[in-house]
């Protein structure tokens, strides 16, 4: 029992140097509760508290089509993003789900799949009635909503995040106004040398 507890102790260590070091480099993260269960049976009992928690970006994007999963979006391709914008960003976006306004159901990409079939293209922008830099992904890199579902951390489990966990239940969504996008300044905001629109 002393070399599990003394395993188990380095283990927390490790856990707690990890999360420590991303929140020193300024990245949003968050411990784990460490539970020490008195009636525990490793062979048939899991309990499933994380070692931690991310904060990770998720871009929304509505498109008035009609389609309910990766199959049968109506276009061989997906923009993903405007270049001049994605130049720009510091924080990149996790994951891009793609609303339908007409079915209501989502798929979503990932830029973690980004290979050479991913293109920058020149295209015309029928919302904003120019041309514009886009990043242009094939239909195969879609994915069903299921798969992202099963990534976003169940509400029944926040319990086992160790901190205030109310955000991520109720409240948000709100607009605000202000005269600069972020109240302090991150060392990559503004205008950066990522490649912009053609």
């Amino acid at each position: 029992m002393r070399q599990f507890r003394n395993a188990l102790n380095s283990g927390h260590r490790a856990e707690r140097a990890w999360v420590d070091a991303q929140r020193d480099s300024g990245r949003s993260a968050a411990h784990g509760k460490k539970l020490l269960l008195k009636t525990h049976n490793k062979n048939t009992d899991h309990c499933g508290t994380p070692d931690a928690a991310i904060l990770m970006s998720v871009e929304i994007k509505e498109r008035s089509l009609k389609f309910t999963c990766p199959e049968d979006f109506p276009y061989p391709t997906v923009f993903v993003d405007d270049l001049r914008g994605l130049g720009r960003e510091f924080i990149h976006p996790f994951a891009y789900v793609f609303l339908s306004s007409v079915t209501g159901k989502w798929v979503w990409i990932t830029t973690l799949d980004r290979d050479d079939t991913w293109l920058e293209q020149v295209v015309q922008d029928s919302t904003r009635g120019h041309a514009m830099g886009m990043l242009v992904a094939p239909k195969e890199h879609l994915r069903p909503a299921n798969e992202l579902e099963r990534y976003l951390y169940p509400q029944e489990f926040l319990e086992f995040v160790d901190g205030d966990t109310g955000l991520f239940l109720r409240g948000g969504g709100e607009v605000e106004e202000r005269e600069r996008c972020v109240a302090k300044t991150h060392p990559d905001a503004g205008e950066r040398s990522g490649k912009a629109s053609p």
